[in-house]
């Protein structure tokens, strides 16, 4: 099935459920009611990184194990973060506007070797945006 209303509670009750994986962000609600319907879920698995979408009193509450995806996209986030300071510090908006334009004009751009890049929140993806923003310089 591919959402709620394509499974009998009944049915899968039969069956003592024992992991659930979520991956939509709004899953908070429907997480709980899971929870209750089903007290045999053992296991919780947030498809990302972070758990605040997830997160409830009722969830630190049930004796499911609850585990994430930390780390399994700290490097693509950080290649992202790197993507971005060029995006800005070269101003690519401008060059998309010249190329739909088809006038080349000459502007200043800003060099990232040697600028100094803040990250708030040191964890996988800022430790890996560190590792690659000390790679540019």
């Amino acid at each position: 099935g591919r959402g709620r209303s394509d499974f009998d509670d009944e049915s899968i009750a039969q069956q003592h459920p024992n992991v659930v994986f979520v991956s939509p962000p709004n899953a908070r609600e429907p997480l709980v009611r899971l929870l209750r319907k089903f007290p045999s879920v053992e296991w919780v698995h947030a498809r990302s990184a972070g758990i605040d979408h997830i997160s409830s009193p009722a969830l630190f509450r049930s004796s499911a194990k609850l585990t994430n995806a930390k780390g399994m996209f700290s490097s693509t986030l950080a290649e992202y973060c790197m993507t971005a300071c060029s995006y800005f510090a070269k101003d690519l908006p401008r060059l998309a506007r010249q190329k739909s334009d088809v006038n080349w004009e000459k502007y200043p751009v800003s060099e990232l070797r040697g600028a100094t890049l803040g990250i708030v929140g040191y964890g996988d993806i800022g430790r890996g945006s560190a590792q690659l923003g000390q790679a540019d310089g």
